[in-house]
């Protein structure tokens, strides 16, 4: 009897663990399972989880081996391209931009020469600018090439005059080969021929005047200027080493600027008031550089004073005067 309870008891168990739609079927006898059940179980547990290892193992060899093949093709191709030339390449992008850049500066170049024949009737101005372009052949649009307004006109005609000016001092010394038998003289014309070419664009050279003396503009005139006075005082003749290199710079570019504000001035036929203003600057500044010879103090401390000016502003604007 005991074993017929227990049978029951496990028949209603079952019923509540069996889906509903079994609970109408007829129960099959329970039959024990062997030991061996469970080993098979286990070792079929076991046996997964191995293929599974070696399906993860062959991946990742595959996966290994394609990127082995990539990297190999990839240096074939750097290979043929010619992909290995390192810096000649870098060398190659650097000649490129250069010659953009020297088309780009050709092109501001030719409409700011052609600008210059408007500046008598628009002044410094970007209308001028305009009017080159569109004279050039290019669209007025083209202004937006120079940022600095009408300055960007200024300074190309102080860049263009500076260098016809070198030109014709080197023709005049052989290159600075030639002795200069009268450095003085020498000075005054270089000077006189250097503000004679502002004399078509006089009436308006006030504004280029106010145009340089803005402070975004400082670094580039006073480049200018410094370069005009340096290459001046060598091709007359001054080799010199010594601190009145620095002093006879200043003194001549403070002379050149008190003589462009008197011509400006001046209605005497052929500014002859503005040569001899020029002429008599000249003597005194010798006559100066003579009484300071004579005092060793003063002239230390006059030194001293242009040479620090001088070198402060050459180191701003990163200005060498090195030459061959």
């Amino acid at each position: 009897m005991a074993n017929v309870r227990c049978l029951h008891k496990l028949i209603r168990l079952q019923k509540l663990l069996l889906p509903l739609n079994a609970q109408s079927s007829r129960l099959a006898p329970l039959q024990p399972r062997p030991l061996t059940f469970l080993l098979a179980r286990s070792y079929a547990k076991d046996e997964k989880t191995s293929n599974l290892d070696d399906f993860r193992a062959r991946e990742e060899q595959r996966e290994r081996e394609r990127d082995a093949a990539d990297e190999a093709a990839a240096k074939a191709t750097k290979k043929e391209t010619g992909g290995g030339l390192g810096a000649s390449g870098s060398e190659s992008s650097g000649q490129q931009d250069d010659a953009k850049q020297a088309k780009v500066d050709a092109i501001r170049a030719k409409i700011l020469d052609a600008a210059l024949n408007h500046v008598p009737q628009q002044g410094w101005t970007r209308q001028a600018i305009v009017l080159g372009a569109e004279e050039s052949g290019y669209p007025s649009v083209v202004h937006g090439m120079f940022p600095e307004g009408g300055f960007a006109l200024v300074s190309h005609f102080n860049g263009k005059c500076n260098a016809q000016l070198m030109e014709s001092l080197q023709q005049k010394t052989d290159g600075g080969k030639q002795e200069v038998e009268d450095p003085l003289d020498f000075l005054v014309q270089a000077v006189r021929q250097r503000l004679e070419m502002v004399t078509p664009y006089k009436s308006h050279w006030p504004q280029a005047m106010a145009l340089i003396a803005q402070p975004q503009h400082a670094p580039t005139a006073l480049a200018q200027v410094l370069t005009l006075v340096d290459d001046i005082c060598y091709y007359s003749g001054d080799r010199s080493v010594d601190f009145g290199w620095y002093t006879r710079r200043v003194g001549l570019a403070t002379i050149m600027k008190m003589t462009e504000l008197y011509f400006l001035q001046d209605t005497s036929p052929g500014h002859a008031q503005t040569w001899d203003f020029l002429k008599n600057r000249m003597d005194e500044a010798v006559q100066l550089q003579m009484m300071l010879s004579q005092t060793e103090g003063m002239t230390h401390t006059f030194q001293r004073s242009f040479n620090s000016a001088f070198i402060t502003a050459r180191n701003i604007l990163g200005l060498g005067y090195n030459r061959n």
